[in-house]
């Protein structure tokens, strides 16, 4: 017994002596905003590229799909209410909302009925639904920007 959790020192010293030599990169706000300019220094030259690519397609063709990509996007902007409301306003904060209330007077261990476990996989479908929805947006927002882009 007594070896046992000598053993158990032992090897919690020696992790924490390795953790210990590893060079430490605290988040800081200057941190997150170098990384956001290095990203968007990353990011350009790509960006960049794909214009110069859309600008090898005839005028006629680049106008057809930028009037398509415009017209789906608004018809994303007007279905995706249907779903999510103002979900994308709001992020994550009505998932935590809603699980606090579910299970704000929740002992332990937990035994939800059945109907509980299918609303609460109802609700988390839901909002997986949602942010695929909203990442379809993005990037038609981002096909719409760089045909108007390679327009010009």
């Amino acid at each position: 017994m007594l070896a046992s959790i000598g053993l158990a020192v032992e090897i919690a010293g020696v992790a924490i002596a390795a953790i210990s030599q590893k060079p430490k990169k605290w988040p800081t706000f200057a941190s997150k905003r170098r990384d956001f300019a290095e990203e968007l220094d990353f990011d350009l030259p790509h960006h960049l590229a794909l214009v110069e690519w859309l600008r090898t397609f005839p005028l006629d063709q680049r106008e057809t799909l930028s009037e398509f990509v415009g017209y789906r996007n608004e018809r994303m902007k007007e279905k995706l209410p249907m779903l999510t409301g103002s979900i994308e306003k709001l992020g994550a904060l009505p998932i935590v909302i809603a699980l606090y209330l579910q299970f704000k007077d929740m002992h332990w261990p937990p035994h939800p009925s059945w109907v509980e476990i299918f609303l609460i996989f109802v609700m988390v479908l839901g909002y997986w639904l949602s942010v695929l929805q909203i990442s379809v947006r993005l990037r038609l927002q981002l096909y719409e920007t760089l045909l108007r882009k390679a327009l010009t």
